[in-house]
């Protein structure tokens, strides 16, 4: 799994500018969703 810094930096790089901070906040909640949907994703896998 990417990091977030890593998801950050790709973003910035195919905007081709920094993001605003409500940009990174919007961002961070996406990725913190995401990470949580794949973890619940794995525990179904193994039980």
């Amino acid at each position: 799994m990417e990091s977030f810094l890593h998801v950050l930096k790709d973003t910035e790089k195919k905007l081709g500018r920094q993001l605003q901070e409500r940009e990174i906040e919007f961002l961070q909640w996406v990725y913190d969703r995401y990470t949580e949907e794949e973890q619940q994703k794995e525990n179904i896998c193994l039980s």
